[in-house]
């Protein structure tokens, strides 16, 4: 079988690019997409070195190892400690997945392949292959990871807020709004609903000032007076404070009461417990 130096790099370019995508959105681990394509760039050229043919068995699993964890060191270089090693954890899960997938596929349609030194080599190949294997296998991932953050998502009601502002911290109780789709038209940031008593707790004299508009089901829409703290952190029970870039909206009214009672003081936008799976634990 004739192997394509072209198609070789373009299959596993495209395939550790998406592999350290679903890594990032199942971690929740910041990265640049100038990172993420160099990692996809590195993944292509190690392709070739697969078929070196004077690599014993132990000299190849060290080399695959040393070169995972340069790739998530240099897509991720912000983690540090455990941090790494859950990416990698997740980088080879995710690899392994979609290897399966696109093992079954041609399982499926009665392709043929060749292997060597643990890479299965997809013969005919097309571009219209690639994609539709690449397809596949990332749809499959992607709907699975949506699904456990939608069941996680149903479990994070509650969690505290802590804001700075000059040389004041306050942390807020704070509840969940899955409603809340609040974000500052300018910036983007998403819009967290607090109140005037908990306002004048920090020093809104040294804030900077912007206008969130906003529209009610069944109401009238208007505007809210928000205002960006120097630095807010999410806190959860099972997780470590998490920075979040955010914007105080200011209710002129009391904030809804829980269920049990309970008087919260901030309502958060929902997009604050939307990081990865793993993301905090």
């Amino acid at each position: 079988m004739v192997i394509y130096a072209e198609y070789l790099f373009l299959e596993n370019g495209v395939a550790g690019l998406m592999i350290l995508l679903l890594t990032r959105r199942i971690c929740g681990f910041p990265s640049s997409w100038p990172r993420l394509v160099l990692g996809s760039v590195l993944c292509g050229l190690y392709a070739f070195i697969l078929f070196w043919e004077g690599l014993t068995w132990w000299l190849a699993t060290l080399f695959k190892l040393i070169f995972s964890a340069a790739v998530v060191l240099l897509v991720f270089p912000s983690l540090r400690g455990k941090g790494i090693l859950r990416a990698l954890l997740v980088f080879y899960l995710v690899s392994f997945a979609m290897g399966g997938i696109v093992i079954a596929s041609l399982y499926f349609f009665n392709s043929t392949g060749i292997t060597a030194r643990g890479a299965f080599y997809i013969g005919q190949i097309t571009y219209i292959r690639v994609f539709l294997g690449m397809a596949l296998a990332w749809g499959c991932i992607y709907a699975f990871s949506c699904f456990i953050r939608a069941r996680l998502r149903k479990d994070r009601t509650e969690a505290k807020l802590r804001v700075t502002l000059g040389s004041r911290t306050v942390t807020m109780e704070g509840f969940v709004d899955t409603g809340n789709f609040l974000r500052d038209p300018i910036s983007g940031r998403p819009v967290c609903v607090t109140t005037e008593k908990v306002i004048e707790k920090l020093e809104p004299e040294e804030a900077q000032f912007c206008i969130v508009p906003y529209r009610g089901v069944g109401k009238e829409g208007g505007l809210l007076a928000g205002i960006r703290p120097d630095s807010a952190a999410l806190i959860t029970p099972d997780s470590k404070p998490r920075p979040v870039n955010i914007i105080l909206a200011v209710s002129k009214g009391e904030l809804p009461v829980g269920h049990d009672g309970k008087q919260y003081d901030v309502l958060l936008h929902e997009a604050l417990t939307e990081g990865g799976i793993l993301q905090g634990e």
